[in-house]
């Protein structure tokens, strides 16, 4: 596939429906493709986490070990993503995945995922719901139902991950510190020959090429990556630069080989040369540390704004939305769970409802918190969603119904209890999560249960 199919494949997965184009650009040119023939392994359980998967093309099984059986747990196809819920925990694979068909995937590394949650914050909500089902599902395969919550303790484990990229960055930042210093007194040093004008444009010029090489150079797999840090540590020991060993990983990181550093040696002569290497191994090493800061506090930032859009604890600045729009969004993040051929959504919409001034997202949280609560309440036998809009005097009615088996009406009173739920392995959020959104709009939520199935009904100041 080239980038363009690339590109489109990505548009058609609901999840990423509503990025931009450049956005999906973005994410095709930091990906790569993979291709595994059908029979073939194509995630270990217990390996370590290895990026977001796209499956572009194909079907596959996956399975979970227990002892010395393997129990098939569920397939995933076209269209499916995987690895999000190990990226934000930090785990191993806890199943395994096998190739039913050639399978072609579309993958981005641990750093581009987190980049690109970064890029499209938005991706984080949709992200979070689907790491919850998966953990969900984890939970009921490897834990009884009396345990800590799937829900809670993701969202502790996602606290306590916090830990680890703000522990990174600060050890980078106090490393990068000490090697400022360093850099500032190697760069007096080559000031001591003397450098005419155009040496100096030289000298200059060379922290810009090693930035833009390890800007656009792809990343090396473990084996070349060795190879290429054992050959520049041997080329920079000949020429007695301090601690070769040591620098050599930092200017691979930055995409340097040999060949580059040949290159530099031509251009400033041998009389500059030890100095020059010197200054430019640390600043290299400046360069890749401040990378890695930066990629521990987008870390940081990217796996709080997840947890403060899935749970909603702040108020944000208000602007005008579509409501309609709204409950497309909420669908299409819920793409992967409107598949069944038993399940129909029906929309009746009026066309007339004016915009609201609200906050955005959480609208979209709302919207989908009540879809996919009609969805647990089908549960696998299917049924009907129904989305209906009205204008009622001063005010905008959004329903959501379901025609499932209902809400018993004892328990009716604490449906908006936190941590109660009707339906097993539920964190019991969702209800007054929602209803927390609307009262924040000013509105009221209303809940009726019928013979027939649950309505749910929104009312917010128009």
């Amino acid at each position: 596939m080239g980038s363009d199919d690339i590109v489109a494949a990505l548009r058609q997965v609901p999840l990423f429906a509503r990025l931009t184009g450049e956005q999906l650009r973005w994410m095709a040119d930091h990906g790569r493709q993979l291709h595994f023939p059908a029979g073939t392994r194509i995630a270990e359980q217990g390996a370590a986490a290895d990026g977001l998967s796209v499956i572009l093309e194909g079907h596959t099984q996956w399975s979970r070990r227990t002892g010395t059986e393997s129990v098939p747990t569920f397939t995933l196809e076209a269209g499916d993503l995987f690895g999000e819920l190990i990226l934000f925990l930090n785990a191993p694979y806890p199943h395994s995945g096998d190739a039913v068909t050639d399978v072609r995937l579309f993958r981005m590394e641990p750093a581009t995922f987190w980049e690109l949650l970064r890029l499209a914050p938005g991706l984080s909500r949709g992200l979070m719901e689907l790491a919850s089902q998966r953990s969900q599902q984890q939970a009921q395969d490897v834990r009884p139902q009396s345990e800590v919550l799937p829900v809670g303790r993701m969202a502790a484990e996602l606290g306590a991950e916090l830990g680890s990229p703000a522990a990174a960055a600060r050890r980078s930042a106090a490393r990068l510190g000490a090697l400022m210093a360093t850099v500032s007194a190697r760069a007096m040093a080559l000031g001591d020959h003397g450098l005419s004008l155009p040496q100096r444009s030289v000298l200059l010029a060379l922290p810009r090429e090693a930035a833009e090489r390890g800007r656009t150079s792809p990343p090396l797999e473990p084996l070349a990556r060795a190879e290429r840090e054992e050959a520049l540590g041997s080329w920079l020991e000949a020429r007695g630069v301090a601690d070769a060993w040591e620098a050599a990983p930092a200017l691979v990181a930055s995409g340097l080989d040999v060949a580059w550093l040949e290159s530099v040696a031509t251009r400033v002569g041998g009389a500059l040369l030890g100095d020059v290497l010197a200054w430019l191994v640390v600043a290299v090493s400046c360069d890749v540390l401040m990378a890695e800061v930066a990629r521990g506090t987008a870390r940081v930032s990217a796996l709080v704004e997840g947890v403060k859009a899935y749970a909603f604890m702040d108020p944000v600045p208000r602007e005008d939305v579509d409501v309609h729009e709204g409950l497309e969004h909420a669908l299409a993040v819920l793409g992967h769970r409107l598949r069944g051929e038993h399940l129909t959504v029906e929309r009746e919409y009026d066309p007339g409802l004016p915009r609201l001034k609200a906050e955005g997202a959480a609208l979209d949280e709302l919207w989908t918190q009540l879809v996919l609560n009609a969805l647990e309440a089908l549960g696998e036998r299917g049924g009907r969603v129904r989305l209906r809009t009205w204008k009622d005097a001063a005010h905008v009615v959004v329903e959501v119904s379901d025609d499932g088996p209902g809400i018993p009406k004892d328990l009716l009173p604490r449906i908006f209890e936190p941590f109660f739920s009707t339906k097993p392995h539920a964190a019991g959020m969702g209800l007054d999560v929602c209803r927390r959104i609307v009262e924040r709009h000013g509105g009221d939520l209303c809940v009726r249960a019928e013979q027939s199935g649950t309505r749910i009904q929104v009312r917010l100041p128009a």
